[in-house]
């Protein structure tokens, strides 16, 4: 059945066709007309709907994809009464940016087959550290809880001393324990020249934060007679923060007969090291920095402008976590640091981090210090010595 419906609105004639076809009326069409009274006059516009309830299927086409079970509005004719934008036509694509686009897609591809390529061999190699810790557990529990070994690198570890047993050597503590000292000792990096420079002073310097033993330090190679105690040694003082510093280092000095300069300016640094020129060694003693400190770095680094040392030596303590000591590292690495001194291993038995920072700092260690006498506990980094340490 189909129905013509007239009123002053799209809504209001729509009100009149769900009266009578209910919620399933379709709206098969609309238009504006005007009607006329008996004396021929205009009246005001109206809106006329053609409504139906249902429509077989050439009905629906005939109709067109507007119709709809769901009733128009006055927004949706107004839409329609619109003309529509013609489309845009797309430039065709050229060669060049089909191959362009090729290359784009087969990029993200490789990265992507790298990527799961990568994730499949890290969990590979977790899976084999994880099965040769479990064959070697305390062996694995040895290296991290009681030497203080990173648990990644205390994994590496075992799973290298694994490979490298044979046998009935698996269950020989022995056997185990050479094995495993000779993987550290192949990991530990050291310097131990301390050669001079012909005609002229070496020059060199000690860096580090405040509190790990510069001061003394500078002290004990001075005067050590295995180290620079049997040269002529002149020493340099920037550390003009701390007075206790200063006078630490004067009263050493005026007890060794050392000369001592105490530069508080960049040019007094540069007159010292001149009045030095006749020494073998100049010794130099900087203010604890704090590696978060730009300014602090900034300061040590137009020091160092003015006369480039020969050796710069970054003093860590070992007591430190091994993130810290990395830290470190990294936070003075604007400065041009040669060699790491390894503090205060009298401190603690856990001398995994020695292991630690050799294996993630790509820094020699020189020197080790193992106590508060003067000149007698300091020691020339050697790469066995320090391997029974961590061990032992």
């Amino acid at each position: 059945m189909i129905r013509k419906f007239k009123a002053s609105t799209m809504q209001e004639a729509m009100q009149l066709a769900k009266k009578v076809f209910g919620d399933d009326a379709i709206v098969l069409h609309s238009r504006k007309v005007k009607e006329s009274n008996l004396s021929g006059t205009d009246i005001d516009e109206l809106v006329e709907i053609t409504v139906t309830a249902d429509m077989n299927p050439e009905q629906k086409e005939l109709a067109g994809p507007a119709v709809s079970k769901q009733f128009y509005t006055p927004t949706d004719a107004k839409r329609q009464s619109q003309p529509k934008p013609k489309p845009v036509r797309e430039a065709e694509p050229t060669l060049s940016s089909v191959n362009s686009k090729k290359l784009v897609d087969n990029t993200i591809t490789i990265r992507s087959e790298i990527g799961r390529l990568q994730t499949s061999i890290d969990r590979l190699r977790d899976d084999i550290r994880r099965s040769h810790t479990n064959i070697l557990p305390e062996t694995y529990r040895f290296l991290e809880q009681e030497k203080g070994l990173d648990a990644e690198l205390a994994a590496e570890l075992v799973q290298n001393i694994f490979l490298k047993l044979e046998g009935a050597d698996i269950k020989d503590d022995r056997k185990i324990l050479q094995v495993l000292q000779a993987e550290v000792l192949s990991s530990i990096n050291i310097n131990d020249k301390m050669d001079l420079i012909p005609g002229q002073p070496k020059l060199i310097c000690l860096v580090g934060p405040t509190g790990t033993g510069k001061t003394t330090s500078i002290i004990k190679l001075a005067t050590h007679p295995d180290f620079y105690g049997r040269h002529k040694v002149g020493l340099i003082t920037s550390d003009t923060y701390r007075v206790a510093a200063a006078a630490q280092l004067k009263t050493f000095a005026a007890l060794a007969k050392i000369p001592l300069e105490i530069a508080y300016e960049p040019d007094d640094f540069g007159r010292a090291i001149q009045r030095f020129r006749d020494m073998d060694v100049i010794l130099v003693d900087t203010a604890g920095r704090s590696p978060l400190n730009e300014k602090h770095l900034s300061d040590l680094k137009e020091f160092f402008a003015v006369a480039k040392p020969d050796e710069v030596h970054l003093v860590l303590e070992i007591t430190a976590s091994s993130a810290n000591l990395i830290d470190s590292v990294s936070n003075f690495s604007t400065i041009p640091i040669s060699n790491l001194i390894v503090s205060k291993v009298d401190e603690t038995i856990r001398l995994g981090n020695i292991f630690n920072i050799s294996k993630k700092i790509a820094l020699p260690i020189s020197f080790l210090t193992n106590g508060q006498k003067v000149p007698d506990d300091i020691l020339l980094a050697d790469s066995e010595k320090i391997a029974r340490m961590i061990i032992s």
